[in-house]
C-alpha cells in the first residue's frame, strides 16, 4: 500500500467517531447501589420462575437513612432494579433505567421547544405554559 493511501485511511478512521466510546451520561452502577437495593428494596414484583424484581421507591429513597448511606447517589438508586432468583439466592440481572429517564426528558424537550422564542428582544413578555 502506498504512503498516501495509508495516510488517507488513517485520517478517515480518526475523523469518524464510530470507533470512539460514547461519554458516560450517568455513572455506572456501583456495588454500593446494588447492596442498597438488596437491603432496602420496598418494591417486589413476582416475575415467575422463582424470580423477583426488586426496586427502591422514591419515597423510600427520600428517607434520612438512605441519604446517610448513599450520599449524592441516593437519587440514582431509584433507577436500579435487580432480578433476584429466589430458588438459588442470587442476582440474575441488574437493570439500569437511568438512560431511559434521561432520554424521556430529552425527547420532550426536543419535541416541544417550550422555552425558546424567536424574539430576541429582552423586553419581550416571558413565555408561559398554558394548559
Amino acid at each position: 500500500m502506498s504512503r498516501e493511501i495509508r495516510s488517507a485511511l488513517a485520517r478517515s478512521f480518526l475523523a469518524s467517531p464510530s470507533w470512539a466510546c460514547p461519554a458516560w451520561a450517568v455513572a455506572p452502577v456501583s456495588q454500593a447501589l446494588i447492596s442498597a437495593v438488596m437491603d432496602f428494596a420496598d418494591i417486589h414484583r413476582e416475575l415467575g420462575g422463582g424470580r423477583t424484581l426488586r426496586r427502591i421507591s422514591h419515597e423510600r429513597a427520600a428517607k434520612a437513612d438512605m441519604f446517610l448511606l448513599l450520599g449524592r447517589d441516593v437519587e440514582r438508586v431509584t433507577d436500579i432494579g435487580l432480578v433476584w432468583n429466589d430458588r438459588e439466592d442470587q442476582i440474575v440481572r441488574v437493570i439500569d433505567d437511568a438512560e431511559l429517564r434521561e432520554s424521556r426528558l430529552t425527547a420532550w424537550e426536543e419535541a416541544f421547544d417550550l422555552f425558546e422564542t424567536e424574539e430576541t428582544d429582552e423586553a419581550a413578555e416571558p413565555m408561559r405554559l398554558v394548559a
